[in-house]
């Protein structure tokens, strides 16, 4: 029979005990990402994404929703195909903007372009507006965000209170800067064959 000294006995314990440490610690680095076809935006902590329902229009392609930031959500959706644009894109944007705040929007931050960690352009602008609820005027921040991939023209409305108005914007604004596109071309081998 085999015996064991104690300190083997102690030396299998710390590996068993590290190796399980380690295993959590990958598990909860994983990041949370936003996936659409070889589009991805890396949200920070407290970011979650929110199931699109059925009925939903077909560019709207993700919903984000913060679980820090009462009230806080973002919307993404993509506009595919050669009539679309970045003006039109925007155009789609600004209507919808006017359609949330029917009691009148003012532009807090003109149009900037931010260079994004996977290097696209983005084009962000900050808006507030005034929503009607139950009679009561309520006042929001929306920033917007336009970026050109070659899955489509990517389109993100944020909403939130106004009192919450900078939370947001920091995390968009991380958010944008972190938007990836990975191309089929420049995949590993082995990924070339995945669709989101």
């Amino acid at each position: 029979m085999f015996k064991r000294s104690c300190f083997s006995q102690v030396v299998w314990l710390n590996i068993c005990v590290f190796g399980l440490i380690g295993l959590a610690t990958l598990v909860l680095a994983q990041e949370n990402v936003f996936d659409y076809r070889d589009f991805s935006l890396t949200l920070p902590k407290g970011w979650v994404k929110e199931d699109i329902s059925k009925g939903s229009e077909k560019e709207l392609i993700g919903s984000l929703k913060s679980q820090d930031i009462p009230g806080t959500s973002i919307l993404i959706l993509c506009y595919k195909g050669g009539r679309h644009n970045y003006s039109s894109v925007r155009i789609v944007g600004l209507k919808t903007i006017a359609s949330v705040f029917p009691k009148g929007q003012e532009m807090l931050k003109k149009e900037t372009k931010v260079k994004t960690d996977g290097g696209l352009t983005a084009v962000v602008e900050l808006w507030r507006g005034a929503a009607d609820a139950s009679g009561t005027a309520v006042f929001l921040h929306a920033p917007m965000g336009i970026i050109d991939t070659e899955a489509g023209w990517i389109l993100m409305l944020g909403f939130t209170p106004d009192a919450t108005g900078a939370q947001l914007e920091e995390a968009f604004l991380k958010i944008i800067q972190s938007a990836k596109y990975e191309s089929a071309s420049h995949r590993p081998l082995g990924l070339q064959n995945q669709n989101n």
